[in-house]
């Protein structure tokens, strides 16, 4: 498995797909070895072998300092670290038995076709979005020809939506009979009380950059700051956007109700999720939104645009188009008025969530596996 982020050190559902469906092979028999960029620490999963560039392992392929996934070195820092790393992954040696090579996205797309054709084995990529939805249809052409590698390579292609799997059709011009949807899933988690049940909050929790639409998040808040003079909103996470954000929400007069808490750990995530009255989700482009299923799946009542692959699994949240600023402070108001409704949607919610999780994904991803297998003419 060819991936960009493990956790602990993660910034989104990438990292999160990989800890779980990594977790939930290895349950099923499976093992598992990890190419990453970077050298950890990694969360420990039994069955599961890490390797980066530099590590002091003996047959590993070429090693690169440290120093050199710092972006240390003379020219494009990021183009030499990116070609470093497929180098090193095209190069790798004692892999020992390799059944299947997977790769996450863009990152890591050449090296791990390389390393499929000299292993002689076929290559599944899982597309968790594009470079058309992360920079809002200005595509860095570097990247974009990465992602056609990947996907024109690749025996199979597992999109996390419809939608996505639909775009990699139109766009990419991958082969429809190759692109299978599994969507993501969550884990349950015991629900924690909320620490002060008096005080009402609408939250959002996700990487502040463009495609992730805060800013309608902050004009819905405007919109019914006033109405509600005891509702707090909360927007944890980091990113680009962060600073224009704060200014923004100066701006609409409404700084003093907004509270921005950067980075957030796993139990901090959770302890918001058990607390948030609504939870928003306003992305112009979200390939899946894992997020608003954590939420669902806390029991909390959601909103997300209607572009989000999140919206193809579940009936129990509310779907708004992505510029409609207005029809999102409307839900939230609905949801923040009348009690009995934020009770049976976020009941619904966390059903429906809940009700198929990573086993589920595991298992047909390795139905995915077995059909590149056997589309490569390998024994099962």
């Amino acid at each position: 498995m060819v991936g960009w982020e493990f956790p602990p050190s993660h910034t989104g559902g990438l990292g999160v797909h990989s800890y779980e469906m990594t977790r939930e092979l290895t349950r099923l028999g499976h093992s598992v070895t990890f190419l990453t960029p970077f050298s950890g620490p990694f969360t420990p999963v039994p069955g599961v072998t890490f390797h980066y560039p530099g590590e002091a392992v003996a047959g590993t392929g070429p090693e690169y300092p440290p120093a050199y996934w710092a972006g240390e070195t003379p020219g494009s820092p990021f183009g030499d670290s990116i070609d470093g790393y497929n180098a090193w992954v095209e190069g790798l040696s004692g892999l020992g038995s390799v059944d299947i090579v997977h790769v996450h996205d863009w990152f890591g797309t050449v090296g791990a076709r390389a390393l499929a054709a000299r292993l002689g084995r076929p290559l599944v990529m899982t597309v968790h979005s594009t470079e058309y939805d992360r920079s809002l249809g200005h595509p860095w052409e570097r990247i974009l020809h990465r992602e056609q590698i990947g996907i024109s390579a690749a025996t199979r292609i597992i999109a996390v939506s419809r939608h996505l799997r639909q775009q990699l059709i139109d766009r990419y011009s991958a082969d429809p009979e190759k692109v299978r949807v599994i969507y993501n899933a969550v884990r349950p988690t015991e629900r924690l009380e909320r620490i002060d049940p008096t005080k009402r909050f609408v939250l959002y929790v996700g990487r502040l950059a463009a495609m992730k639409g805060v800013d309608t998040f902050l004009r819905a808040a405007s919109r019914i700051a006033d109405v509600f003079p005891d509702v707090l909103f909360v927007i944890a996470g980091e990113g680009p956007e962060y600073a224009r954000l704060i200014h923004l929400a100066t701006r609409l007069g409404i700084g003093d109700r907004v509270m921005f808490l950067g980075k957030v750990s796993d139990e901090e995530r959770e302890m918001l999720l058990s607390g948030a009255s609504v939870f928003v989700l306003p992305s112009v482009v979200e390939p899946f939104g894992i997020a608003a299923l954590e939420a669902m799946a806390a029991g909390v009542p959601t909103i997300v645009s209607k572009t989000s692959g999140v919206a193809e699994i579940s009936s129990s949240l509310f779907r708004v188009d992505f510029w409609d600023v207005d029809e999102f402070a409307s839900r939230i108001a609905e949801l923040l008025e009348y009690p009995t409704l934020r009770a049976t949607m976020g009941d619904e919610g966390r059903w429906e969530a809940l009700r198929e999780g990573w086993p589920e994904r595991a298992r047909e991803t390795v139905a995915v596996y077995l059909e590149a297998m056997r589309a490569e003419g390998m024994p099962i």
